[in-house]
């Protein structure tokens, strides 16, 4: 009787931190489930992996253009990219130095930023400065146009990207007769199939 009176309290006395710990943790849930009722829950952060692209299209060079982009998502369907041009040109009578860079805008119908199918708009600005026969002439144009394309982006690290821009630019004729200011209109189209890095 005094054994299994023991073994009853040993039992109990075993037990019975577990049951109370148990039981703390069901009204601990409780509580903050009750107390939680009606408040917004908290934001969980979304992995939307490489945010910037940096690559090189060997197809612009065709189109004297350097084919050297950065790109910077911001969400998940929109970007922003610069790709910088620079020439430069020299003979022994004359020499030349042309600077222009492309601001656009990408909006993915598909996929995430930058990674996906994509389109929008692009404006670009020039300079141009020329010297013949210790004569200076400059000039400044502009450009509007769109591009379209895809893009994907490997393991977080890798891009290659597949698409076509055309942009109707005023680009300084500075070989011109007219003088300085004058300008040539054209349209010009770069087909892109490019490669780099994603950050």
């Amino acid at each position: 009787m005094h054994r299994t009176v023991l073994s009853i309290f040993f039992s109990l006395w075993v037990l019975s931190p577990g049951m109370a710990r148990a039981e703390d943790d069901v009204l601990t849930r409780f509580r903050d489930w009750f107390s939680g009722i009606g408040k917004p829950k908290p934001p969980v952060e979304e992995d939307l992996g490489a945010r910037n692209t940096f690559t090189i299209n060997p197809l612009a060079l065709s189109h004297s253009q350097l084919g050297i982009e950065y790109e910077r998502a911001f969400g998940r369907g929109f970007s922003l990219y610069v790709a910088p041009e620079f020439a430069y040109g020299r003979t022994p009578e004359t020499w030349s130095l042309g600077l222009s860079g492309t601001l656009g805008i990408r909006l993915f119908v598909l996929g995430t930023a930058p990674s996906g199918i994509y389109f929008g708009p692009e404006l670009s600005a020039n300079y141009q400065l020329r010297s013949q026969d210790r004569v200076r002439r400059r000039g400044i144009g502009v450009g509007l146009g769109g591009s379209v394309g895809w893009t994907l982006v490997l393991f977080n690290r890798f891009t290659l990207a597949a698409g076509f821009s055309a942009q109707y630019r005023s680009i300084p004729d500075l070989e011109s007769p007219a003088g300085e200011g004058a300008l040539r209109v054209e349209i010009v189209p770069t087909p892109r199939l490019a490669f780099g890095v994603a950050f």
